[in-house]
């Protein structure tokens, strides 16, 4: 087995939110591997395990920080940027950032919300190691009749911006296959159907399509090179893993990731036994929490998840990575009277495909009141818990005039509205309503480029 050291950078606002957690990025590593192992190429992680950028722009356009991004680099490894989007583009998932080689760009990044796809994160590593689309010359010219004919021309619609020289259309039959398309012999033809209305998710493709010699293409729709999205069985075909494995072993621009190292492969059998806070019990440190658990066997690193959502799901989710020789991590910043959920999953460099802990709770006291906003002086929320349809009244003191956005997050992160507040000095009273609220807990959250405030609610 050759192993591939992977860096693997987790992108966060500015201010550290929307970001990946630790936790979905061993999960990313697990799905890899898994694609991987029958080819004998196996991804592990370099230490430490995961490096952190908090940058807004980086994390929300990449494609503007290109060079930004390759001077983040770690030597000797796979660079993988893990962002909460692709250049502000609903539904793009990830790219791979050419010139190959370390003096050129050579670095992938991926959109958190298509961590748990099955042929996104493999599909962007097939791309480093020299793989092309099977509908290559058709990227952002899918097929349509009207635009590109049936039959299709010689040529695929090749962007000029994207491709110096014309891109051969491939034959159905294989007779050009080294010289057209992806270069691949035994990868059919796709002439980017995926992006057919007409195309549902991975269902074989409905629509007699022709190739310049009048025969009607048949593309894979399970290829982990293409774009059909929702395949339960993603595959690389035997050309296609014969070239990854002349790029990795062959190619003087992947020299940098080839090495004769064996990552630790300890198995992880069990999971972390939760020490403290006790199950149910009530804090006594305002504001801050030191959670502790007993090791799982073979753990190299921990990573520790805290939230006040039992799904782990809120924007106000904290996390952290420790060593093994501390099995523990302190966290701050919490919120005053609510009930916190807390887990902690073992793994290593390679193993990654490990379970959590039982999910422990514990409650902050009452008087926390963690003050973020200068402005602020006192904020009061009344009445709480509140009768849906009665409005809530937040007075809040201010030592200067405030101006902040006002957003109501549920107890699983989803946010239910947005307004903007904007106050004098003094003491003044803001209008909450709540007939738009269902029965249950919420987060009230004032911030502004200076600062939170964040206040829980119980709507009856």
């Amino acid at each position: 087995v050759q192993y591939v050291p992977i860096a693997m950078h987790a992108v966060r606002n500015t201010d550290g939110t929307d970001g990946i957690s630790e936790a979905q990025l061993l999960d990313m590593m697990c799905i890899l591997n898994d694609k991987y192992e029958e080819q004998e190429i196996q991804f592990y992680f370099t230490s430490p395990p995961i490096h952190y950028i908090y940058d807004s722009g980086i994390n929300n356009a990449p494609g503007q920080f290109i060079s930004e991004l390759r001077s983040a680099r770690i030597p000797d490894a796979i660079n993988v940027f893990v962002t909460n989007n692709i250049n502000n583009q609903v539904g793009a998932a990830g790219f791979y950032q050419s010139p190959a080689g370390w003096n050129g760009n050579d670095f992938i990044v991926i959109a958190r919300g298509f961590v748990y796809a099955q042929n996104v994160f493999p599909h962007e590593i097939g791309h480093f190691f020299s793989l092309l689309h099977p509908f290559h010359g058709w990227e952002n010219n899918p097929w349509n009749e009207g635009d590109w004919g049936n039959p299709v021309g010689n040529n695929a619609p090749s962007d000029p911006g994207i491709f110096p020289q014309p891109v051969a259309t491939e034959f159905q039959n294989g007779n050009n296959c080294a010289t057209a398309g992806d270069r691949i012999c035994d990868t059919p033809p796709d002439y980017l159907f995926a992006l057919h209305p007409n195309q549902m998710a991975c269902n074989n493709w409905p629509i007699p399509v022709r190739d310049p010699n009048n025969t009607v293409v048949n593309p894979q729709e399970n290829n982990i090179m293409s774009y059909f999205n929702n395949c339960g069985n993603y595959i690389f075909t035997a050309d296609q893993k014969t070239a990854i494995q002349n790029d990795l072993f062959n190619s003087p621009d992947r020299a940098y990731v080839r090495n004769s190292f064996t990552p630790n492969m300890t198995a992880i059998n069990s999971v972390p036994t939760l020490f403290s806070p006790s199950e149910g019990s009530t804090i006594n440190n305002p504001g801050s929490v030191t959670l502790s658990w007993f090791p799982a066997q073979g753990s190299q690193y921990y990573v520790a998840e805290l939230d006040i959502s039992p799904g782990f799901s809120s924007p106000f989710r904290q996390s952290g990575v420790v060593g093994a020789a501390t099995p523990n991590l302190n966290f701050s910043d919490l919120q005053s009277n609510s009930t916190y959920y807390w887990r902690v999953r073992g793994f290593t460099e390679y193993t990654t495909c490990t379970g959590y802990s039982d999910r422990g709770s514990f409650m902050t006291p009452l008087n926390v009141g963690i003050q973020r906003l200068a402005a602020v002086t006192s904020a009061t929320l009344f009445p709480n818990p509140v009768k849906k349809g009665i409005d809530l009244n937040w007075q809040l003191q201010l030592n200067q005039p405030l101006t902040a956005t006002l957003q109501i997050y549920n107890i699983n992160g989803q946010r239910m509205s947005q307004s903007s507040v904007k106050l004098p000095i003094g003491i003044r009273n803001w209008t909450i309503p709540t007939e738009k609220l269902s029965s249950g807990v919420y987060i009230i959250v004032l911030e502004n480029e200076n600062g939170r405030q964040t206040e829980r609610i119980v709507v009856e």
